[in-house]
């Protein structure tokens, strides 16, 4: 009996698409979410990236980002100017990143195996995600602020006047937290959207949430009288104490799984002006409702949720009420859908990534929502401000594995992915290198990760080291990642991996020779019915007729990216 519910639970939870073991060989390296993505799914175009990335930026998180950068004594446009430049390097990685898996539709847990190695990508894949559920946590928190604003706004008194029953210590109150999870029932329906279909609700947040952050700033500006951004100033740095919080700045303001989903690679391009001018903006808004703040309540509220309880206790009446309501729950729309497409997507594909057998990305996702309820995102927040600069570091574990992809892909392999080899386990796959881990990648990363990791303790614990090693944090994003790619580069000079599969070593490298076929050679197994093989024309000819050649052609056309 217990046999049979053991079975009856285990055919519940496999994923259809691996469940059959003979035609899958034993394979647990993949299922559905984790394969090239088919033709039908690849429904995003060059305007929904450039929505998707766009509307990320707008989230509590890079609206207050100027905060503790003025109180380390940066003028505003110092802030304005690094958050520029941030953003030009940040869109130099995704653009070279998105490259791959645009060519060959696979997403970051796939993706990453190419130079990890099958089982050495699993570390990197867990990384990713664990800071993306505790991100998803505090998000979803700062989005149940904004819920408090709103429901204040609707019910005043009989809001506000809910008795509290949590002790201090709890880090929040019972109104907060009735607040979070009234947030948090509101967002989980959407866990169960595939992130193929969500470019409409990224656009729809552009459309309506920058409006409103925009609307909000507007009226800030004329009840102030001016947006006095030079009255912000805590503390004035010249010199080099400028120079390294220019760099600290600059560190702060940097922070694709979706680029699998493109019809046609160039369209990941607008992935970049999404980001290079939404994330600046954003920033610049924070600081001016907060300058205005000051300047009609004598405080700088740096959390737009206390600048909106700061306007109800000053203007007490059904216009004020109204309009902070509507600009709460568009905040709070804007704060889920970051969520969606920062950060539950990324966790499920990452869970897909690790357990295929048992995870696709909506599995995650839901999962993703579930863990950020367990993580008690209220008492991190609250009591734990050191953890929140940890989570903030976290770009020196993760920069240096972009710089190794984007190095492996670009210089190394020259574009060609051998796709058969990303999900078969053995020494039959050229991506399984030393028991499923590439040493040279490892190397890499382990060397761009320490050249900078001291420094999280540093930030952790002020002046447990030496100053160098602030300065050298300061400077983590551009050293992690410098440090990781050139590392992998000489190393696979020395030391060169294999690109070619077994049969085909001494064949000649072609740049994304590999890409007209989506990763396939003609005698490979399993290859999918919608791979065209080039042919030559006179060949061709022999063997079809005109109706098949145009449904080649056609097929060619719709679906298989072949422009570089």
């Amino acid at each position: 009996m217990s046999t049979s519910l053991t079975q009856r639970f285990k055919k519940l939870i496999v994923v259809k698409e691996t469940e059959d073991e003979e035609k899958s060989k034993g394979n647990k390296w993949t299922n559905v979410d984790l394969a090239p993505n088919p033709p039908e799914t690849r429904r995003w175009n060059a305007w929904s990236f450039f929505l998707f990335q766009f509307s990320i930026s707008f989230s509590p998180t890079t609206y207050n980002a100027g905060a503790s950068l003025v109180t380390a004594g940066l003028l505003w446009w110092h802030i304005f100017l690094a958050a520029w430049v941030g953003s030009f390097l940040c869109c130099v990685l995704v653009l070279f990143n998105a490259r791959g898996p645009s060519r060959y539709h696979i997403g970051f847990p796939s993706f990453v195996r190419i130079s990890g190695g099958l089982r050495g990508s699993l570390l990197w894949i867990f990384i990713r995600g664990v800071v993306a559920i505790l991100y998803m946590a505090t998000q979803t928190l700062y989005a149940g602020y904004l819920m408090d604003v709103a429901l204040r706004c609707i019910f005043g008194h009989k809001w506000t006047d809910i008795p509290n029953h949590l002790p201090a210590s709890s880090g929040t109150t019972s109104r907060r937290l009735l607040a979070f999870f009234i947030l948090w029932f509101i967002q989980f329906p959407f866990m169960f959207i595939h992130p193929s279909k969500t470019s409409k609700i990224f656009a729809a947040k552009s459309f309506i949430v920058v409006p409103s952050l925009f609307a909000t700033m507007g009226w800030a500006v004329h009840q102030a009288g001016g947006a006095h951004l030079d009255k912000l100033v805590v503390v004035t740095v010249t010199g080099s104490q400028l120079g390294w919080g220019f760099m600290r700045a600059l560190n702060s303001t940097i922070s694709n799984d979706l680029a699998r989903y493109a019809k046609h690679p160039k369209q990941t391009w607008t992935i970049t002006y999404g980001l290079f001018i939404s994330k600046p903006i954003v920033i610049l808004v924070g600081m001016v409702i907060a300058s205005c703040g000051r300047e009609m309540y004598g405080k700088v509220y740096w959390n737009l949720w206390d600048f909106f309880n700061a306007t109800l206790d000053h203007n007490w009446n059904a216009g004020a009420r109204t309009l902070v309501c509507l600009a709460s729950l568009t905040q709070v729309y804007a704060t889920f859908v970051t969520n969606i497409s920062s950060n539950s997507i990324p966790v499920g594909c990452d869970l897909a990534g690790l357990f295929p057998r048992y995870f696709t990305i909506v599995r995650g996702q839901v999962l993703c929502a579930i863990l950020a309820i367990c993580v008690v995102p209220w008492k991190i927040v609250a009591s734990a401000a050191q953890f929140l600069t940890f989570l903030n570091s976290y770009i020196c574990f993760i920069c240096p594995i972009l710089a190794i992809e984007i190095v492996d892909y670009w210089f190394v392999r020259k574009g060609n992915v051998h796709m058969p080899s990303v999900f078969t386990a053995g020494p039959q796959s050229i991506y399984w290198y030393k028991y499923g881990v590439n040493p040279r990648a490892f190397a890499a990363w382990i060397i761009g990760v320490v050249l900078v990791v001291h420094g999280v303790a540093n930030a952790l614990h002020p002046g447990s080291l030496d100053p160098a090693s602030t300065k050298i944090y300061n400077m983590g994003f551009i050293l992690s990642t410098l440090a990781g790619g050139v590392s992998y580069y000489v190393i696979c000079l020395i030391w060169p991996p294999p690109i070619m599969p077994l049969g085909r070593e001494n064949e000649v490298v072609r740049w994304e020779g590999l890409a007209e076929t989506e990763g396939y050679f003609p005698e490979d197994e399993d290859i999918p019915s919608y791979i065209v093989f080039p042919e030559k024309e006179s060949d061709r000819a022999v063997t079809e007729d005109s109706s098949e050649k145009d449904r080649k052609f056609d097929q060619v056309n719709d679906y298989r990216v072949v422009d570089v």
